[in-house]
């Protein structure tokens, strides 16, 4: 019994994980909500772990994937986020750059069409503060 808990629990705690993931499907459904609701699309590729048994690696690189995060303003944009073994990460929008791209913050129209603003890496405050203003500015253009 403990043992059938325990993987309800973890299926749970999987399922939003794996609906966060890129894919062709996800990426409609983001278009379409953007067009109705006036907010731009935001692909994340955040920074992965080059050396998983470095601890001091690891802190560097939460903390440069907690500044994108942070740099992300959510009230302009829906976020993507996207990790380079997705299923569909071919169907990624052109004007996005495609899997290779490094840590970064790709903000477009919501057709995927026009990058309107772009973040290589993780920001400091002043960048994140000039981030967010680039993509708050242009969403009140559209």
């Amino acid at each position: 019994m403990k043992h059938i808990f325990l993987g309800i629990i973890a299926i749970i705690l999987a399922a939003p994980l794996a609906s966060a993931r890129f894919s062709e499907r996800k990426l409609e459904s983001t278009m379409a909500s953007a067009s109705k609701s006036g907010k731009l699309v935001a692909f994340v590729f955040y920074q992965e772990y080059a050396l998983p048994n470095c601890p001091k690696c690891i802190i560097r690189t939460n903390a440069n994937n907690k500044a994108m995060k942070s740099a992300i303003s959510r009230s302009d944009v829906l976020v993507i986020e996207v990790e380079k073994d997705d299923r569909d990460i071919d169907k990624l929008p052109e004007v996005v750059g495609g899997s290779k791209r490094g840590p970064a913050i790709v903000v477009t129209d919501a057709q995927c069409l026009k990058v309107i603003a772009m973040l290589d890496g993780a920001p400091d405050r002043d960048k994140a503060k000039e981030f967010k203003a680039t993509v708050s500015e242009a969403r009140g253009e559209d």
